[in-house]
């Protein structure tokens, strides 16, 4: 069987094709839309702008399955943004309608776990956090003995952090504190007890650019998997300091797409490791994507 996956975030949509040929799931291409959704949302509606890019995505998208007489099954589902509008049925009737496509909506708590099992299919991750830090929501697992014991969803992401607390293109010193705080203080109300834990486990695209970004900074080979905590928080420190010109030729130089949304979602991603004092960040090549297959489409917990 192959099957076709279409994420729809807050910041990217993408879409990934994979192919299960019994135990295994190979991932056969990806592709992705710099939709930031996020942007086009005011007082928690999608505005019509945002609902028509929107369908002009999914519609790239479908035509792009549609090309592949092999793939047998398209599953669109959808995370933070389009679950919390308050236009949600209107959104899903509109892409019904115009698409073709009847919409999955993930609930925060699903999320999580569709992380955790992802990443699980590439990594160890038997005891520690796991995080997936999205455009306008960050799921957090607390993992111990290959279970997930608690998770949530954090009402903050890479690209509603930086709406939300960044005046210019680039934060400043006190719009990282204020980002360190929103963090902290949403994991505290959503009583994510603080354990010392080791290793604290990224999905995503947020780490994945940060990870890509760290590696070129600290010339380590693009082959690196694992962050220091310690040097990833040395590394913000230093570099919000910088002119912003030489700030935005560095992102220019390694994640282009994530000009504006690197740095908070790195902020986010460095207040984890603090709050849980991890010592390594581990980046796992798979996600909530490989995660809907295995759960959604094969049945697998775990």
């Amino acid at each position: 069987m192959i099957y076709a996956v279409i994420d729809i975030g807050s910041n990217t949509v993408r879409l990934s094709v994979y192919k299960v040929h019994g135990e295994k799931v190979t991932n056969l291409f990806n592709e992705k839309e710099q939709a930031s959704l996020k942007t086009y949302v005011k007082d928690g509606i999608l505005s019509e702008k945002g609902i028509d890019r929107l369908v002009s995505t999914l519609k790239k998208f479908k035509a792009v399955v549609d090309n592949f007489e092999d793939i047998d099954e398209l599953h669109p589902f959808a995370t933070a943004t389009i679950r919390d509008a308050a236009n949600r049925t209107e959104i899903l009737d509109r892409v019904k309608e115009e698409v073709g496509l009847d919409i999955e909506i993930i609930s925060g708590e699903e999320e999580a776990k569709l992380a955790f099992i992802g990443a699980s299919s590439s990594v160890e991750v038997s005891r520690g956090i796991l995080t997936d830090i999205g455009g306008g929501s960050s799921e957090v697992v607390i993992i111990d003995q290959n279970k997930v014991i608690k998770s949530t969803s954090l009402p903050i992401g890479s690209l509603s952090a930086f709406n939300d607390y960044v005046d210019g293109l680039f934060l400043n010193k006190d719009e990282k504190k204020d980002i360190d705080t929103a963090v902290k203080d949403l994991l505290e109300s959503n009583k994510m007890y603080r354990e010392e834990q080791e290793l604290l486990c990224a999905v995503g695209g947020t780490a994945r650019a940060t990870l890509k970004f760290y590696n070129e900074y600290y010339n380590e080979s693009s082959y690196n998997t694992v962050m220091d905590a310690s040097n990833l928080n040395d590394m913000i420190k230093e570099f919000i300091e910088k002119e912003p010109r030489d700030i935005l030729d560095a992102i220019l130089a390694v994640k282009p797409d994530r000009v504006h949304t690197l740095l908070p979602g790195m902020v986010i991603l460095n207040r984890l490791t603090k709050y849980f004092y991890c010592e390594k960040i581990s980046i796992s090549q798979t996600g909530v994507r490989e995660g809907y297959v295995y759960n959604k489409l094969l049945g697998r917990n775990n």
